[in-house]
């Protein structure tokens, strides 16, 4: 009987420390912090890198302090081109950097990219590559297959029309033709080349003396660069509307995320849009409004070609897109939804 009653004694113990036990081990997942290692392609005084400040501080508030980033700026720890391949590896936990960058390794990510396809709508383009739908599933399976990423948000970014050498105008399609026009490589290339104007490709540091001897007569380049690269020396115009509007993305390694509790993975995910929304449609427009303002006190006028010419440029630049959508079925898939998609835009 004593030997009953001990085993019974003994289910009960084992049954209150499995209760009680569990319920210590479940609070100490909760209280449990994660550090992610973060790599961004963007200098500390870029405005994209200070946009991402705000970021990390939603996240930390929305869990409580128990997600935390070791913040990697100006490509750290990986190359810029490599650096799509190294998140996919988990040499790196998050990426924030450009889709254009990796247009080899997942090209239908680089959507965003192509000329005028946001032009007047931020919101309704951001809302649209953001929502769950076959245009947002396109490009995450293209991420989780092809780099092991999970795809958070992008950000619609800078503004990126036709920077004039001192005082030379660019407001006219036939303005374009001949001149010798800096572009970036891969689709800013292909528009130059669609343009009729003669691309010249050089890094970013060698555009300020490059505009000084006259070795380009303009270039395709985001209206902030008047400002933060001080072009506005030797350079005076500026000619919208943005043939690009560059796009930031924002991704998480898949395994770093499945390590993730639930509630942080949710918490990350609902942040990524709402931050991402917030810098597309809030942050940068109020920077570029800031931007103009600026360069315009110091001389710099700025330009809008007319319906006419928009138009003109819209016609020429549909090889563009064409190339693109040659690229994957899924890139041909994209270009369809999103030109049908930019019917529904008022």
């Amino acid at each position: 009987m004593k030997k009953i009653r001990f085993i019974g004694l003994l289910v009960l113990v084992v049954s209150v420390s499995l209760v009680f036990g569990g319920g210590v081990f479940q609070k100490a997942e909760c209280a449990k912090s994660y550090n992610l290692k973060f790599q961004m392609a963007w200098h500390t005084q870029h405005p994209e890198y200070k946009a991402y400040q705000k970021f990390i501080k939603m996240v930390g508030e929305r869990s409580d302090g128990r997600l935390k980033f070791t913040v990697f700026p100006a490509d750290q720890l990986i190359g810029r081109s490599e650096a799509l391949d190294g998140l996919g590896k988990g040499t790196i936990d998050m990426l924030g950097s450009c889709a254009s960058y990796f247009h080899g390794m997942v090209p239908e990510g680089d959507v965003d990219w192509l000329p005028y396809i946001s032009l007047g709508h931020r919101g309704e383009y951001y809302d649209y590559q953001n929502s769950d739908n076959e245009f947002n599933a396109i490009i995450k399976k293209a991420y989780l297959e092809k780099a092991n990423a999970l795809y958070l948000t992008n950000v619609i970014c800078g503004s990126s029309g036709i920077i004039g050498r001192g005082n030379n105008e660019y407001a006219t399609i036939d303005s374009l033709k001949n001149i010798k026009l800096r572009a970036a490589g891969g689709v800013c290339t292909r528009v130059a080349k669609a343009w009729g104007a003669a691309p010249v490709t050089m890094a970013t540091g060698e555009i300020y003396p490059a505009l000084q001897r006259g070795t380009v007569d303009a270039l395709i380049f985001y209206a902030y660069g008047l400002k933060d690269y001080k072009f506005f020396e030797v350079a005076k115009t500026f000619t919208n509307p943005p043939v690009f509007t560059w796009a930031d993305d924002l991704w998480i390694n898949k395994d770093a995320f499945d390590k993730l509790p639930k509630d942080l993975q949710k918490i990350l995910q609902d942040v990524a849009k709402e931050w991402g929304r917030w810098a597309s449609v809030e942050y940068w427009p109020a920077y570029e409004e800031e931007n103009q303002k600026w360069a315009e006190e110091k001389g710099v006028k700025f330009l809008m070609m007319d319906d006419a010419n928009i138009a003109k440029s819209k016609e020429m630049l549909k090889e563009v897109w064409d190339w693109y959508a040659k690229e994957s079925p899924g890139c041909a898939k994209l270009v369809e939804l999103i030109r049908e998609e930019q019917k529904t835009w008022k």
